[in-house]
């Protein structure tokens, strides 16, 4: 079944506060890119394409300074009730209630990013509302933080005098997954290889430095990265363009001015002297304690060469 698709604006058409820059055509997929960028610094990609899939996400490059996972522990307190929708977990609310084919949050070094896709008209303009509020309008309650991100809990729950113990389930979870040798190593490569970058730091949160986070740092970190001079917006599929603007503006754009966020990330200067870097690996995952060591020279013009103590 062939679908009649809306028409697309062309290069310098606005379509209410939006700019058009550049339309593209995409041969591989058989589709048409739009890029558009908003008054207050927003981007917008449109890909429109003949698929019965509708799918939307916004991405804000996210840069951590440090370890202590800020990043990450925002990610899951955003979805954790918003103005529009105060109940304590909307995102996995919707899940029984949607018709999503996909649903998520992700966090990397350097950005996050919230998509879906659903195949119901409908439905996409009911996820679309509670991503919108999720992220630009979340309540981030201190307990929000306090279950997701870090606390200090007695290790038998009513008992007051049991020891302390700390919990949170961003820290459980980064607990496991540093647990790894492989993990271990990824993370010492990138402090080893971009000391003065944001790639030196754990973005998802090293344990050990998720404790230093406090509620007012994640807050403002939000204030200053969630915002839509800073984000970047994605829409694909049938449904016109124009409806899918109209529905951002009026939830997200009337209610922002523009502002300036430097997130740009620096190349990093070349070393021209040799290294050795050595880290240690989660000896419950080998039968015995394993070492890694790796020397290189960190720089654009040497090859680096890595060694490995012990069995590889």
């Amino acid at each position: 079944m062939t679908l009649t698709l809306p028409k697309l604006p062309q290069p310098g058409q606005r379509l209410g506060r939006y700019l058009t820059e550049e339309v593209h055509d995409l041969p591989e997929m058989q589709g048409t890119l739009v890029l558009l960028r908003h008054e207050n610094g927003a981007r917008h990609a449109h890909v429109q394409r003949e698929d019965d899939n509708l799918a939307f996400g916004v991405t804000f490059p996210t840069v951590p300074q440090d370890s202590s996972g800020v990043a990450h522990i925002l990610e899951h307190n955003v979805l954790m009730g918003s103005q529009r929708y105060p109940v304590a977990d909307p995102f996995f609310t919707m899940i029984p209630r949607s018709l999503s084919t996909f649903m998520n949050a992700m966090t990397a070094a350097d950005w996050t990013t919230y998509p879906f896709s659903t195949r119901n008209r409908t439905d996409f303009f009911n996820l679309l509302s509670v991503y919108l509020d999720a992220t630009f309008f979340p309540l981030l309650r201190r307990e929000s933080f306090l279950q997701d991100g870090w606390r200090l809990e007695h290790e038998v729950a009513g008992d007051p005098s049991s020891p302390l113990r700390l919990g949170g389930v961003v820290y459980n979870e980064m607990k496991g997954a540093m647990a790894t040798p492989g993990s271990v190593l990824f993370r010492a490569f990138g402090k080893a290889l971009y000391p003065d970058l944001t790639y030196a730091n754990n973005s998802g949160g090293q344990p050990s430095a998720i404790p230093t986070l406090t509620y007012e740092g994640m807050k403002a970190f939000h204030a200053a990265h969630y915002h839509p001079s800073n984000a970047y917006f994605y829409s694909y599929g049938t449904l016109p363009l124009e409806e899918v603007l109209d529905a951002i503006e009026e939830q997200v754009m009337s209610r922002f001015e523009a502002q300036t966020l430097d997130v740009s990330i620096p190349d990093q200067p070349p070393s021209t002297r040799r290294a050795a870097r050595r880290c240690s690996t989660p000896a419950a995952t080998w039968n015995a304690a394993r070492r890694w060591r790796w020397a290189g020279s960190w720089g654009q013009s040497r090859t680096p060469v890595r060694t490995c103590a012990g069995a590889c």
